[in-house]
């Protein structure tokens, strides 16, 4: 007497009929992403550098201005905690997210470990979305952390003084939360893109802050506007509410959060042709 034996169809199948549903490969995808990016041992490292970085500029900021407080009281009532967390966020915390994405997009290329997820994985767009999710995830965590921790301490220094709002904060902390994800999303693209760790963190910080600054210390307005269209100078108007203290855009509101979005997609977009066109 004989039985049949069901045919063994490979985990991650390009044949839609063949292999689980779509929704369930991204999920065992990401799940293997996740595994990987987790294990290593420089996310931690950036997660961490985030937030010890934010808690410095934190406890610096909040000493000064407790010592300016305590001279003068009624400045204390133009205090703003989303400004200042804000500005942690954008001269220290986007950088710790830059570095892991890039990690994560560019790390499997230098070890030549991309041609066995491939093979685990043949649908390439699943691969990078999977990445991307992952990575966006701990961006979100490290964003609305490190702002809800840079808040804490700055509470902690000068909350004598000026209270803290947490309804007023908490669209900050979000916010944060949010543009880190986006860039995470971004740089990963950028990163599948270009394939190398360096040449990524190069490019992101360009784009963050590099390019902008030029063209504010330009003096010209047109070019002082133009700079309102990189992800860096959107990103800190979205998520300090048009109130980052150092800079200001012509325009507020929506627009920074789509220009922070059409970057993120053009980069993946970028990434994902790549991605499709080259060998591993």
């Amino acid at each position: 007497m004989t039985t049949e034996t069901a045919s063994t169809q490979p985990a991650f199948s390009t044949d839609p009929g063949a292999g689980p549903s779509t929704a369930r490969a991204l999920a065992r995808t990401a799940a293997m992403e996740w595994t990987k990016l987790a294990s290593l041992r420089t996310t931690w490292w950036c997660l961490g550098l985030g937030a010890a970085a934010m808690v410095a500029f934190a406890l610096i900021m909040g000493l000064s201005m407790a010592d300016r407080f305590a001279e003068d009281p009624v400045a204390a009532g133009e205090f703003s905690y989303a400004q200042l967390s804000s500005q942690g966020v954008y001269y220290l915390v986007q950088f710790a997210v830059l570095t892991l994405s890039a990690l994560a997009a560019t790390n499997e290329y230098g070890t030549r470990a991309i041609t066995g997820t491939l093979l685990t994985v043949p649908r390439r767009g699943m691969v990078l979305a999977a990445r991307t999710a992952v990575t966006a995830g701990f961006a979100f965590a490290t964003g609305a952390g490190a702002t809800v921790l840079g808040m804490a301490v700055l509470w902690s220094v000068v909350g004598s003084y000026a209270p803290l709002d947490v309804g007023f904060a908490a669209p900050t902390v979000l916010g944060a939360g949010l543009c880190m994800a986006l860039f995470a999303v971004l740089f990963t693209g950028l990163g599948t893109a270009l394939r190398g760790t360096a040449s990524t963190i190069g490019a992101g910080f360009l784009l963050l802050i590099g390019v902008p600054l030029v063209l504010q210390l330009s003096g010209l307005q047109a070019l002082n506007d133009a700079a309102a269209y990189l992800p860096g100078t959107a990103g800190i108007e979205f998520y300090a509410f048009d109130d980052a203290g150092f800079y200001t855009a012509p325009h507020g509101g929506p627009v920074n959060v789509v220009t922070v979005l059409g970057w993120a997609v053009a980069a993946q977009l970028v990434g994902y042709t790549e991605l499709s066109v080259r060998d591993a």
